[in-house]
């Protein structure tokens, strides 16, 4: 096969791992079909997952801090001012939550959804359709130019939502909170606002787990490639010397 449908390749079977699963199909466009209708919200669902994962860790912070605080509260003597001021403490207890999840250390957030025996098999047919270095360095910006696409979409996807979000803005701002619009008006204008949110949060959460689901790939490619290099040039054949001691 030329470079382009190799590299072509490698960025599908890192789909396929990164998904769990593909139906292959022996028609060209049939499995176009089952990639528009069955396999790209799977691989939104990705994203969803992880994003899910770390909220859910964040929730599960939630009482940690809580427990943290209200134990450094009765260490300083102010014990009385937990039960008073509960809400208060809750609401401290989400903030640093959040900041848990939002600064954790590189060596955790860089490695979400990164799994290494998917890496390990995507280096694998890497280096089957690979015979040399040379080759995979060839195969390796091929790759990369297909990424470039990919981040451009993404970046096309965020303006989309930056202008979605601007017209709910000045739609809210001009036929909600106006003054001289009618009660009626302002009712109607209310919903279909609120339809709009909808719409705008339900196309905002696929983006933000498509981006995700994209790093994922990426970075599995990345250290596919890397691995596949190393194991290549581990497999080399070390050039035998003369020999060691003379008698």
């Amino acid at each position: 096969m030329s470079i382009f449908e190799d590299a072509v390749s490698i960025v599908r079977e890192a789909e396929h791992l990164v998904i769990g699963t593909r139906f292959k199909a022996r028609w060209r466009h049939v499995e176009s079909a089952l990639d528009t209708i069955v396999h790209a919200p799977w691989f939104v669902l990705v994203g969803v997952q992880e994003r899910l994962a770390t909220f859910v860790l964040a929730l599960f912070l939630v009482p940690v801090w809580w427990c943290l605080i209200a134990a450094l509260m009765w260490a300083t003597g102010g014990g009385s001012a937990v039960s008073l001021h509960t809400s208060q403490g809750w609401v401290v207890a989400g903030l640093m939550a959040t900041g848990s999840v939002l600064f954790r250390l590189p060596s955790r957030s860089t490695r979400l959804g990164i799994r290494p025996p998917q890496v390990a098999a995507l280096a694998a047919h890497i280096k089957s359709i690979a015979p040399d270095e040379a080759t995979m360095k060839l195969l390796q910006a091929g790759v990369a130019t297909l990424d470039a696409n990919a981040t451009q979409r993404i970046t096309r996807i965020q303006w989309l939502l930056g202008l979605c979000w601007a017209g709910l803005a000045w739609a809210t701002s001009h036929w909600v909170f106006a003054a001289g619009i009618s009660d009626m008006t302002r009712r109607e204008a209310t919903t279909d606002i609120f339809g709009g949110l909808l719409v705008f949060l339900f196309f905002g959460v696929g983006a933000v787990s498509y981006e995700g689901t994209v790093r994922i790939v990426k970075q599995t490619i990345d250290f596919a490639f890397l691995e596949a290099s190393d194991s290549r040039r581990g497999e080399q054949p070390v050039a035998s010397g003369g020999s060691e001691f003379l008698d």
